[in-house]
């Protein structure tokens, strides 16, 4: 379990609140904790708080805005003393930009910012979405990858770091978990890519429907091309012929869930889990192993291809 220091300003506690709260289930699950000043009580050494805090974490999530910068106490103490721990590598920093400000000629710009692209929370249309994209990062960096990595001691000499993976079996749990965290960074990325693609001259693309914890439908339209639309629909394929609960999807305006032709069924090897596309005709274990990203950059080109889009 990873934990996080939360940095921030007092100016940004809105910020701070909405973000526990969409944390909330990255907790229940077991993937993270994390701290700010306000769980110091009342007649707290607070300074002895706070480094005791910092020394402790792996993640240092600094919230950025033009308060946080101007900020004696975050920026020339928090901030300088995570930046110590990171050249000795024991933290790792994430910026997230809460406000617009001069940010990145700091010593920040040299970390990748999120929400995507270190586009301030306060300039999304709908602050639900940038903070589900900050979700999606922190669960990609906190979620486990069935390794072991041994630290070495002496990190600051530049010696390499020794990785080991373990040999381990896959409960049912495991199984849904890998399945639904699949399905979430899927939905993701259509729904940033849809949010990029709309500022693409002549093409218009939204979400038709949306259960995000089951299924979505997307429609785009090139309206270079008259006429030219495109559908896709993705969803949870549960209780295929397989044994397994997949994930499904069609070129079209919804899913029919009786068939199984353009199924991705989780497989594993001795060490972890992972996707392969399901040919209805054949089952070959030596298929191309992938990974949620992989899947859901592989059906945006099939979804935008139909009117006539590539990159």
């Amino acid at each position: 379990m990873a934990h996080a220091f939360i940095s921030y300003s007092h100016s940004d506690e809105y910020i701070i609140s909405r973000l526990h709260t969409h944390m909330s289930q990255l907790k229940r699950e077991g993937l993270l904790t994390s701290w700010f000043d306000g769980e110091i009580r009342a007649g707290d050494p607070l300074d002895e708080n706070v480094a005791n805090e910092l020394n402790k974490a792996d993640i240092f999530l600094a919230i950025i805005s033009p308060d946080y910068l101007s900020s004696p106490y975050c920026y020339d103490i928090e901030f300088q003393e995570a930046l110590s721990r990171f050249a000795a590598g024991q933290v790792k920093i994430v910026p997230i930009i809460a406000q617009p400000c001069d940010w990145k000629p700091s010593p920040f710009g040299k970390f990748k910012a999120i929400p995507k692209d270190g586009k301030p929370i306060s300039e999304w249309t709908n602050e639900n979405n940038a903070f589900l994209n900050i979700i999606d990062e922190l669960r990609k960096l906190v979620s486990p990858q069935r390794e072991v990595r041994i630290k070495s001691s002496n990190v600051a000499t530049g010696k390499s770091q020794a990785v080991y993976k373990v040999k381990r079996d896959f409960d049912p749990v495991d199984l849904l978990n890998f399945r639904d965290d699949s399905f979430e960074t899927i939905h993701n990325y259509f729904l940033d890519s849809i949010e990029e693609i709309n500022g693409v001259n002549e093409i218009k693309a939204r979400f038709a429907h949306d259960m995000p914890k089951q299924y979505f439908t997307c429609v785009i339209t090139n309206r270079a091309k008259i006429g030219t639309t495109g559908y896709i629909s993705i969803g949870i394929q549960g209780n295929n012929h397989f044994g397994r609960d997949g994930i499904t999807y069609a070129l079209a305006d919804q899913l029919n869930q009786n068939i199984y032709g353009n199924n991705f069924v989780i497989d594993h090897n001795d060490y972890e889990l992972f996707w392969t596309k399901q040919d209805m005709m054949s089952y070959d274990r030596n298929k191309k192993q992938l990974d949620a990203t992989a899947i859901a950059k592989l059906l945006w080109e099939e979804f935008i291809e139909q009117v006539g889009i590539t990159y």
